[in-house]
């Protein structure tokens, strides 16, 4: 039986050739029940009908293909510029917490600090009437 070519053959073998259930990555052997590793690479190209009429179509696509691409890259710039505000957001908002905890702390410390000194003054002053008396 001779060899035959048929005109959508190439075409035919992009779009199915590199599915699993026509080139199988591994062979089961039934004989042993061990799995046998191919080595075998699957090119995934995506299949694209070379139906381009004329240069203006050509570039339409184009055109249209960087208006989606330059979508995407400023979806993604947004995304990351949310995720650092966010960021910022959370930083800042620590510092005033700890910076609410250290004014809080330093009360505390200014109102020890009077009660002694008052305390002081108080002994001093009883000392000045006991001398009195």
């Amino acid at each position: 039986m001779e060899r035959k070519d048929w005109y959508w053959y190439d075409t035919l073998d992009l779009i199915f050739g590199t599915r699993e259930n026509i080139a199988p990555s591994f062979v089961a052997n039934k004989s042993t029940n061990i799995i046998i590793e191919e080595e075998v690479e699957i090119k995934k190209k995506s299949y694209k009908k070379p139906k381009v009429k004329n240069n203006v179509e050509a570039m339409t696509i184009a055109i249209a293909e960087m208006n989606q691409t330059r979508e995407r890259i400023h979806e993604q710039k947004m995304i990351l510029e949310r995720k650092k505000v966010n960021k910022n957001y959370e930083l800042e908002k620590e510092r005033l917490e700890i910076e609410k905890e250290r004014r809080a702390h330093e009360r505390e410390r200014e109102i020890e600090r009077e009660k002694m000194e008052f305390q002081y003054k108080m002994k001093e002053l009883e000392l000045k009437y006991q001398k009195k008396d």
